[in-house]
C-alpha cells in the first residue's frame, strides 16, 4: 500500500458567471489528490493526516471513502479544514490558503501503518514548521519514501532551510520528483544536473517534469526523456498531482516500489512510465480544478489529446 502524508484542503476555483468572478469550491490539497488518485487508478492507496469534523472535513472524508482509500490513520478533530483560492493569472497556478487553526503547521502525523510499502510527502507543508520537522522524522521510519516537491511559495518563509530539508530526503529518498517551475523557485540554474546529481547522492529515481519540454527520468541504470503530451488544456491545477499518481500507480502495479528495482529502472522502463504519467496529467488537465481520473478515462484514450495543442506537466 502506498500512504500519503499531506495536507487535504479546499481549492477555490475562480469561474466568471455574467460578468462576476464566483469561487466553485473543488476537494484538493496536493497529497490528498496523489491518494485519491493512486486509487482511481486501480492502486492500493492509503492517506495519514487530520480532517476536520466540519461539512467540508466530512465531504473530504467521504471521497477517499468511495475510492476505498484506507483511512484508518485520519485523525478528526474541530479544526477547521484549509481553504485555497486559487490564481489562474500566471503561467503556473498559485494558491493563497488560509489555514485559521493552524492545520498545516501543527499537525502531528500519525505514524506510517503496517502494510506500507512506500510514503509519500512533499507540497506546503514541508515548509510550515514544526509540522515540516515531523514529517521528516516520519520519512526515517518508512520502508521507502517518494517526494513531490510541489513548491507553494506564500508557505516559505526560511527558503535556505526548506531547501535543505528537500535536498536531505531526496537524497534518501526512492522517488523525488520535481518541475522546472520548482527549481526555479529554489533558485537552481541547471535543473537537469541538479536531478542527476540526486541520483549521484543517493535517490533511487529522479524525474524532472518541464511544461513544452515534456518529462524527464534518471536513474543509477539508465535516463529518457518523452515529449510533452499535446491536448486540450481547461487549466494546469492538479497536473502535477496526477503525474505523481500515475508514477506511483504504475511502479506499484509493476513490483517496482522498492529502492533497489528503482535503481535498476533502465531507459525503455522509464520511456514507459513516463508516457503513462503524462497520460494521466493530461487527462486532468481537461477539467477545472484538480480532478484526478480514473483508469478508464486512460485506458480509453483519447486522441484529442495527442493532436491538439498545448502541454502539461
Amino acid at each position: 500500500m502506498i500512504v500519503t502524508c499531506g495536507e487535504a484542503l479546499v481549492d477555490l476555483m475562480p469561474e466568471r458567471m455574467d460578468g462576476t468572478i464566483l469561487y466553485r469550491p473543488v476537494l484538493g490539497g496536493s497529497l490528498y489528490n496523489v491518494a485519491l488518485g493512486i486509487a482511481r487508478l486501480g492502486g492500493q492507496a492509503g492517506y495519514l493526516w487530520e480532517l476536520s469534523n466540519d461539512s467540508l472535513g466530512q465531504d473530504l472524508l467521504r471521497a477517499l471513502a468511495v475510492e476505498n482509500v484506507v483511512t484508518a490513520a485520519v485523525r478528526l478533530t474541530d479544526r477547521a479544514t484549509p481553504v485555497a483560492v486559487v490564481d489562474l493569472s500566471g503561467e503556473e497556478p498559485r494558491y493563497n490558503i488560509a489555514d485559521p487553526d493552524r492545520v498545516m503547521n501543527e499537525m502531528a502525523p500519525p505514524a506510517v501503518p503496517n502494510g506500507a510499502t512506500c510514503l509519500v510527502i512533499g507540497s506546503a507543508v514541508l515548509s510550515r514548521e514544526p509540522v515540516a520537522h515531523a514529517i521528516e522524522a516520519l520519512a526515517a521510519t518508512a520502508p521507502l519514501v517518494a517526494i513531490d516537491y510541489n513548491v507553494r511559495p506564500p508557505s516559505i518563509h526560511d527558503l535556505a532551510g526548506y531547501r535543505a530539508r528537500l535536498l536531505r530526503l531526496s537524497r534518501r529518498a526512492g522517488i523525488a520528483k520535481a518541475s522546472l517551475a520548482d527549481l526555479e523557485i529554489l533558485g537552481e540554474k541547471d535543473p537537469v544536473a541538479y536531478m542527476r546529481d540526486l541520483v549521484g547522492s543517493g535517490a533511487g529515481l529522479a524525474v524532472l517534469t518541464a511544461g513544452k519540454d515534456g518529462a524527464f527520468a534518471w536513474t543509477a541504470a539508465g535516463e529518457s526523456h518523452v515529449p510533452a503530451r499535446l491536448g486540450p488544456i481547461v487549466d494546469a491545477v492538479g497536473a502535477g498531482d496526477a503525474f505523481m499518481c500515475g508514477l506511483l500507480a504504475m511502479l506499484q502495479k509493476d513490483g517496482s516500489l522498492s529502492y533497489e528495482r528503482l535503481r535498476h529502472l533502465d531507459g525503455e522502463t522509464l520511456k514507459d512510465l513516463l508516457a503513462y504519467a503524462q497520460s494521466v496529467a493530461a487527462v486532468t488537465c481537461r477539467s477545472k480544478g484538480a480532478v484526478m481520473p480514473r483508469a478508464a478515462d486512460i485506458s480509453a484514450g483519447d486522441q484529442a489529446a495527442l493532436a491538439a495543442d498545448g502541454a502539461v506537466a
